[in-house]
């Protein structure tokens, strides 16, 4: 009857609602949004991405590569951006196939408990406080020519986190690691990394982590933006979906079989991330908590995105 089909209509919209707020499902996959198994420059075959964001897409990257050579040197196919480029590619094609996928589609969105939430707004607050904020936070050392963020535009910055909200969000991720991969006997520490700072103009040209940062999380601790900059995940489904959260909000992804990244430029003033990242194991074990260090080196930033 009438009111069944109304009640209907209306299930229906809160579940689009719902599953929009997580993640918005697009009908392609890769190379349309950005290069991600084959280079827009001197592809024969463009017409994914032009069919869905005309040649704004394929001009946008002929830029991306030309301020990545312009800063570090070099010719076109023969700079070390461009080998760097195709190490990424190379990697978005095979690493995938070869690893095992521990969930259906790859990733989930959730949040922090209230608890650690607020711990951490105290700490980000006198972060915040520092005169001319962020431009006063420490420049992010990138490998050289290093193409999964223009950093030769604008520095991404850099402040640590405290040592007590360390242990309380390796903890806390960790359980929620627990219940999303329930298969998992115990989760080997791998690296907690930031706070990283994205500002106006960044790109995060979408990737893959290598071993051992597998079983992932982004903390979104603070954002002034405006407009939404989604992370844009190739799901095990094979297509690309749009997750986008909020200060306080978290996404888990299977970071070592799921291309991830931020192809649309950023609008706003900044977007702060910490990256927290575990190995699964399958033999119950104890694992000593103390012998373990945090993966942050310089050569390893460019996979804590």
């Amino acid at each position: 009857d009438q009111r069944s089909t109304k009640m209907k209509a209306v299930i229906a919209a809160a579940a689009s609602l719902l599953w929009t707020s997580t993640a918005s499902a697009q009908n392609f996959g890769v190379d349309v949004s950005f290069p991600i198994h084959y280079n827009f420059i001197g592809s024969d075959d463009l017409s994914a991405t032009n069919e869905v964001f005309g040649n704004d897409r394929v001009e946008l990257y002929s830029k991306y590569m030309d301020g990545c050579i312009k800063r570090y040197g070099g010719h076109g196919a023969n700079s070390l951006c461009s080998h760097n480029e195709a190490d990424r590619l190379r990697l978005n094609l095979e690493q995938p196939k070869l690893q095992t996928n521990y969930t259906e589609i790859g990733f989930k969105k959730t949040k922090l408990s209230d608890e650690s939430w607020s711990m951490l707004q105290t700490f980000w607050a006198g972060v915040k406080a520092k005169e001319n904020f962020p431009d006063s936070l420490w420049p992010e050392a990138w490998p050289k020519a290093n193409t999964y963020v223009n950093h030769w535009e604008s520095d991404s910055k850099m402040h640590p986190l405290d040592t007590k909200l360390r242990q309380v969000l390796w903890d806390e991720i960790e359980k929620k690691m627990q219940e999303w991969i329930p298969t998992v006997s115990s989760f080997s520490k791998s690296s907690l990394y930031g706070v990283r700072v994205y500002r106006e103009g960044h790109i995060l040209a979408p990737h893959v982590d290598r071993d051992p940062l597998i079983s992932s999380a982004i903390i979104n601790i603070d954002q002034e933006v405006t407009e939404p900059w989604p992370l844009e995940v190739i799901g095990h489904d094979g297509f690309a979906h749009n997750i986008t959260i909020s200060p306080g909000e978290v996404i888990l992804y299977e970071s070592h079989s799921i291309i991830h990244g931020r192809p649309f430029a950023l609008k706003g003033r900044y977007y702060a991330n910490a990256f927290v990242h575990f190995k699964p194991d399958f033999e119950a074990a104890e694992v000593d908590s103390s012998s373990l260090e945090d993966s942050s080196s310089d050569d390893d930033s460019r996979d804590e995105l």
